[in-house]
């Protein structure tokens, strides 16, 4: 939800943030959020920016979710209100600023929530010090939410990236509190799959950030969730230089062309590999397979 006017006499509590991947640390700052909003009456409101910062200023930086897909998951939440703010309006606004005409004047904050590192204002040359010193001047509250540290390694957005780009899928799913996933719709494709006996369906990612490979996976298809598994490559066996997602689901063959559907990335099986024959192709598909089946247990 996009707001451009104040919020109204209610008064309002704000967390601010990018919330790339909506990961376990994000989700302590929300906790936070929700729990001094039950408390203080007030209206709750998560505020976001699109594009990314980090995508505003490196065009090419891959996001651990696409820009639609996380204002969904946000809006998904209990919260009042998820305001979406184009970058390009606020990234050379003062801190001071930002903080009178935006917070307080137009969405009337009485109190923020913010993880310990944010940065905010022109060249982000204000944090949680002067963001204190400014709750003083203007009379608002603040909670500051520590890190969150899995196993003594700090969780940032950055981090998890790094695990997916290097197919460390189980790691960054749990520092995701979840399952990454890819959403898409069910494209054509050459239809390989069903002549070699592994019928696949093909979707194109919004945001490809995980690298070539084999993965355990899971699809949502109108609600139910089926095993699968994944390819993501350029199929050097077939000589092809696009690259696909090639998703072959356990006991299932509808017609799902143009469907919406969600995967789930439970792990790296194995590096894409260029096979010399179909034949071979197939033994490894059928290897995979009962693969995925050994470590699910069934």
């Amino acid at each position: 939800m996009n707001l451009t006017k104040p919020v109204g006499k209610a008064t309002s509590i704000i967390a601010i943030g990018n919330f790339d991947g909506y990961h376990l640390g994000h989700q302590e700052i929300v906790q936070a959020l929700m729990k001094i909003a039950r408390q203080k009456k007030l209206v709750s409101i998560i505020l976001t920016f699109s594009p990314n910062p980090k995508l505003y200023f490196n065009p090419k930086e891959k996001l651990i979710i696409p820009e639609a897909e996380k204002k969904k998951l946000l809006q998904s939440l209990e919260i009042d209100r998820v305001i979406v703010l184009d970058f390009k309006d606020f990234y050379q606004m003062a801190g001071d600023r930002f903080i009178q005409d935006i917070l307080l004047e137009r969405f009337n904050m009485a109190h923020i929530v913010l993880g310990s590192n944010f940065r905010f204002g022109y060249e982000r040359q204000n944090d949680i010090d002067s963001l204190e010193r400014f709750s003083h001047q203007y009379g608002f509250g603040l909670s500051v939410v520590e890190p969150v540290f899995l196993k003594g390694i700090l969780i940032s957005s950055s981090l998890i990236r790094q695990k997916l780009n290097e197919g460390r899928v189980e790691e960054a799913n749990e520092m995701l509190g979840r399952e990454y996933f890819m959403g898409g719709k069910v494209t054509g494709g050459e239809k390989r799959g069903k002549q070699l006996g592994f019928p696949t369906i093909n979707i194109k990612a919004a945001n490809l950030i995980l690298p070539t490979g084999v993965f355990r996976t899971r699809v949502e298809i109108h609600g139910n969730v089926y095993d699968s598994v994944t390819n993501i490559g350029y199929r050097p066996t077939f000589k092809e230089r696009t690259m696909a997602i090639e998703t072959h689901i356990f006991g299932f063959n509808e017609r799902i062309y143009g469907k919406p559907v969600r995967i789930f990335f439970l792990k790296k099986i194995r590096d894409e590999i260029k096979f010399h024959t179909r034949h071979e192709l197939v033994e490894q598909i059928r290897k995979d397979i009962e693969k995925i089946t050994v470590d699910k247990g069934v």
